[in-house]
């Protein structure tokens, strides 16, 4: 008698840390499934590549991580087998992947609304799709602001003076995205052997939000949340969906970054406008409260129309404007990393009230908080 389980088998390798946080949103899914038997398979990339090929299951979920995985998922046609890594041209196996063009874009905007003129993207010159699409990305949104960035690839086996030595030749106060986190721990190190103020003379932001080595870091991190959890999540929401029938997408699902954590390392303004500064310090600093334009006024030394004036010409956006953009960012954050009551999110994110948060997010984003919570949840 045919068992009413389904097998599935999980073939991940270990990502370089992120593999915990895809784990968990698989974990997350398959609480709802009971029927599914989960198999978890942690060897060597060749041993698990060769299991791919032979494993006899009712599914895989799995790493794609050089060509001859790729291949062995490929040739998998009996059975669904979704990947989870970006590490190459997918477009051959079904896959479920973080939008990278949009976490590129993302830090730039971060970097932008910083004040910097001048950006830096750091890779690793090794042929990875993810990371030519995050700079594919920050480049893009860099040049549409009207401003250039300069690539720097690191070879395999680059030294600390390599790095320095493309640095010093950039002009200062720069802006950095760092393809991973531990891309940025390097440039991190370099700038401390150079005597390079961080985030003073250059600001840095990596990619992954791994928290461990971003609370470590000295300063420590500002980092794209890509929503490795989520990635997990949706890639066993997916699998379930084609083991009922659907059609499997020839092309990859992409999920989108939450949000960049911030955290020192780009606790820094880069506009010359002191004045400015402090406005946009301010709306930052209590983004949690319910604040009005006065009060923003009153943290500077000029009159409301010359701020006015100044504040818009250089961010392109009203003191008004920026402050519900605060608000309305942090309520964001809240909704997708806690358990916290609508009214609670409201309450902390300088909202009065649950409805207008409401009312915020269908002008803004076209769904309710709640919708946005469920699709975000990390």
């Amino acid at each position: 008698m045919k068992s009413s389980y389904l097998h599935i088998g999980l073939m991940l390798d270990p990502l370089s840390g992120y593999g915990s946080k895809i784990l968990d949103g698989i974990s997350r899914y398959v609480q709802r499934k009971p029927n599914w038997r989960m198999a978890f398979f942690d060897r060597e990339r060749k041993e698990l590549a060769e299991l791919v090929e032979t494993w006899q299951g009712d599914a895989i979920i799995c790493t794609v991580v050089d060509p001859r995985f790729r291949e062995a998922a490929a040739n998998r046609k009996d059975i669904p087998v979704i990947n989870v890594a970006g590490l190459m041209d997918e477009t051959q196996v079904c896959s479920v992947l973080s939008d990278d063009h949009a976490i590129g874009r993302l830090a730039a905007e971060h970097l932008i609304s910083r004040g910097f003129k001048d950006f830096a993207f750091v890779r690793k010159r090794d042929g990875t799709r993810y990371s030519q699409d995050r700079g594919a990305g920050f480049q893009a949104r860099v040049e549409e602001a009207g401003f250039k960035v300069t690539n720097i690839n690191l070879s395999a086996n680059h030294s600390d003076d390599e790095l320095i030595e493309k640095l010093a030749g950039l002009p200062r106060p720069l802006g950095v995205f760092a393809a991973l986190d531990r891309i940025a721990g390097m440039v991190l190190e370099a700038c401390w052997k150079a005597d390079f103020k961080v985030p003073e003379e250059i600001a840095l932001v990596g990619a992954g939000n791994h928290t461990q080595l971003c609370e470590l870091s000295s300063p420590t991190l500002s980092s794209v949340e890509t929503d490795m959890e989520r990635r997990g999540y949706e890639a066993a929401a997916l699998l379930d969906r084609i083991l009922s029938g659907e059609e499997r997408p020839t092309e990859p699902v992409r999920i989108a970054p939450a949000h960049v954590v911030e955290r020192r390392s780009t606790d820094v303004f880069a506009f010359d406008d002191a004045d400015v500064v402090a406005a946009l310090r301010f709306i930052r600093e209590n983004s949690d409260c319910t604040i009005k334009v006065r009060d923003v006024v009153a943290a500077t030394t000029i009159s409301r129309r010359s701020l006015e004036g100044r504040f818009n010409a250089l961010i392109g956006r009203t003191l008004h404007d920026e402050i519900w953009r605060a608000h309305f960012d942090l309520a964001m954050r809240l909704l997708s990393s806690s358990d916290l009551s609508l009214q609670d999110v409201a309450e902390r994110s300088g909202f009065r009230t649950a409805s207008a948060l409401v009312n915020l997010f269908r002008q803004r984003l076209g769904v309710t908080p709640k919708e946005f919570r469920v699709s975000n949840r990390r």
